[in-house]
């Protein structure tokens, strides 16, 4: 099965007609994965696209990503919970996500999730939290990026 990948904002009209109703940003999705024992933004904290915590290609979000929520599929050993963030802000995405619970959906609640997106891209860590996790844990990340909603006009550039 091929992949496509495309640099540009996806939108629907929902079947409407472009210029009667204002277009939705399609959210996006991406299997990740982390060691969930690692703290503070070290290098082995950086989380993983796919099922490895320590192979596979590192996860960048684009600049203007949003994130919503992230969705546990791949349980931890042990029965905690871990923030999700950058290296300067551990949970400026996700806090407190649990790790040991499959299905389990952490809504987005960080410092760093405003309706203005990420200012720049930004590479992904894991952190530990406050407790003691221990193990690969696997979540689905879903975002969408900012879009001013207008029709044919490129978007502008983020500050």
């Amino acid at each position: 099965m091929a992949t496509t990948t495309f640099s540009g904002v996806a939108r629907s009209y929902g079947g409407r007609n472009k210029g009667v109703v204002s277009p939705g940003v399609l959210t996006m999705s991406v299997n990740v994965s982390g060691d969930s024992a690692q703290t503070s933004g070290g290098d082995a904290a950086r989380m993983r696209i796919g099922s490895s915590a320590t192979a596979g290609e590192l996860f960048v979000l684009p600049k203007g990503a949003i994130p919503i929520q992230v969705v546990c599929t791949v349980a931890g050993t042990a029965s905690d919970t871990v923030d999700i963030g950058t290296s300067a802000d551990p949970d400026g995405f996700f806090v407190g996500a649990p790790t040991h619970t499959k299905g389990t959906i952490t809504g987005a609640a960080g410092a760093l999730v405003t309706a203005a997106g990420i200012t720049t891209d930004q590479q992904v860590y894991i952190d530990a939290s406050a407790g003691s996790p221990t193990g690969t844990v696997t979540f689905i990340f879903t975002y969408t990026v900012v879009d001013n909603g207008r029709s044919g006009e490129s978007q502008p550039e983020l500050s």
